[in-house]
């Protein structure tokens, strides 16, 4: 499921409109929920044919002032709790029968009215009966440094929208993408000013049970802001219920001190007990990184969350040596967190290379059946005749392949045999030159080795 909120800074134009159902095209969001239409439903009323999104519930317009929508696309079971000028309120259910909730939110502008959008978020969050998503625009930043230009925000604003949250048990969920969702687009650099004011936010509830979410801002169009684009997968029991989730080498893991060492381990052990098979012992790695990952790294953002939360306390506190020193070393596993956040979410972006599966495999086998008549290749040869290939020669194109571009169907990557060589590199090269001059292999180790075989060469006749 896909929802989209996006303060639109209205819809009474004809470049306004255009904008939005491209947003529509290129997102094709199941829940599309707007602030500042500045529109009544009588002009909104058309916009739901021609998104596609035939739902519809609009708080007008005060004049020219404010305006919410939520749009909704046939099949998708939300149910309205509450409306208000601040917020549009419901309930999703999903196909299994699970219930959570969202809540389109729109923090109102004014600074000496900005409480009543805190106390309207605690009265959401007094009626809380389930796991709850909230996105959207709540006109206020939660650190300094989420803007940039203007005058300095007070620290006592922050803190009250910081308060706000915690009393909800809401917390940020992060975002890909740039961290302004708001400029005030102005030409001079003297004045330019912009400001995260957009954002998502989830209590723990909904976190744990959607465990794979993403959060994106996306491009503002017409828009001075940003519209937050949440993308929601499966939960981990429903991939359980599916079968056994798929491994996958997280990028950000080479970063962790005791990755090395347990790879060494896994591996030694396997080629030691498993009469030294290169697919054995990816096999016992994957094993050994899984459990791992689940029992000692624990989930990223709930790292990243306790560690925002210890270095807040920390700046909290009066100077001394000890303090700043311990300030200093949570700002660095808070950058080295966050480096890890944006790995895992660029390797994400090649999911739909892993669920295809390896292409240049399919055009070769399909070129040496036609070629051979036969699902198999004899002998791939040089371009000078050789038909021997040095060591040298695979490691040097393994480098030339790019780190997340070239994972196995077990889904190793080439960082990972780049990051490992010393370990794995011997047995690699064994068995890359096995299949290079004739021999067999293992067909699940096929897609895992042919990637890393030579570019420079010719099927040989």
């Amino acid at each position: 499921m896909k929802l989209i909120a996006w303060n639109c800074r209205g819809l009474g134009n004809d470049p306004a409109v255009r904008n939005l159902l491209k947003l529509q095209k290129e997102e094709d969001p199941d829940i599309l929920f707007l602030s500042e239409t500045k529109l009544d439903r009588n002009w909104i009323d058309g916009l739901r044919w021609r998104l596609g999104l035939t739902n519809l519930v609009v708080k007008n317009s005060d004049g020219r002032n404010g305006g919410l929508a939520i749009f909704w696309r046939k099949g998708v079971n939300f149910h309205l709790r509450d409306v208000s000028r601040l917020y549009i309120d419901g309930d999703v259910t999903e196909e299994d029968g699970f219930v959570w909730r969202f809540t389109g939110f729109y923090g109102g502008p004014r600074s000496d009215r900005k409480e009543l959008s805190w106390q309207a978020l605690r009265a959401l969050n007094a009626a809380r009966k389930h796991p709850w998503l909230c996105v959207g625009d709540f006109n206020e930043i939660l650190m300094s440094c989420e803007k940039e230009g203007g005058v300095v925000r007070l620290q006592s604003c922050m803190d009250k929208f910081r308060d706000a949250l915690e009393e909800c048990s809401l917390s940020d969920l992060g975002f890909t993408g740039d961290p302004f969702t708001w400029r005030n687009h102005c030409g001079s650099s003297d004045t330019y000013i912009k400001e995260r004011l957009d954002r998502a936010v989830a209590d723990e509830h909904w976190r744990d049970h959607f465990l794979a979410f993403h959060v994106r801002n996306g491009d503002p169009k017409h828009s001075d802001h940003r519209p937050v684009i949440v993308e929601v997968e499966r939960s981990f029991s429903e991939e359980q219920r599916s079968g056994e989730k798929s491994f996958c080498f997280e990028a950000g893991w080479v970063q962790e001190e005791d990755c090395d060492m347990i790879v060494k381990n896994a591996w030694g052990l396997s080629m030691e007990a498993r009469s030294k098979k290169v697919r054995h012992a990816l096999g016992e790695v994957a094993a050994q990184l899984t459990d791992w990952s689940r029992n000692v790294l624990g989930d990223l953002e709930k790292r990243i969350k306790h560690t925002k939360k210890e270095l807040e306390a920390c700046r909290r506190r009066g100077i001394s040596k000890e303090n700043v020193e311990r300030e200093n070393l949570l700002r660095y596993k808070m950058q080295k967190l966050e480096e890890q956040k944006d790995i895992y979410w660029r390797q994400r972006a090649h999911a739909n290379w892993l669920k295809n599966g390896d292409r240049n495999t399919t055009y070769f086998q399909q070129y040496a059946s036609e070629r051979r008549k036969k699902n198999r290749i004899k002998m791939l040869k040089r371009e000078d005749g050789r038909e021997e290939y040095s060591d040298a020669e695979i490691k040097y194109a393994l480098d030339c392949m790019g780190d997340l571009k070239a994972p196995g169907a077990d889904g190793i990557p080439a960082l990972f045999y780049k990051r490992y060589w010393h370990i794995v590199g011997e047995a690699v090269t064994k068995e890359v030159k096995n299949l290079l001059t004739g021999g067999d292999i293992h067909k699940g180790g096929i897609k895992r080795l042919w990637s890393l075989y030579p570019r420079c060469r010719t099927l040989k006749s």
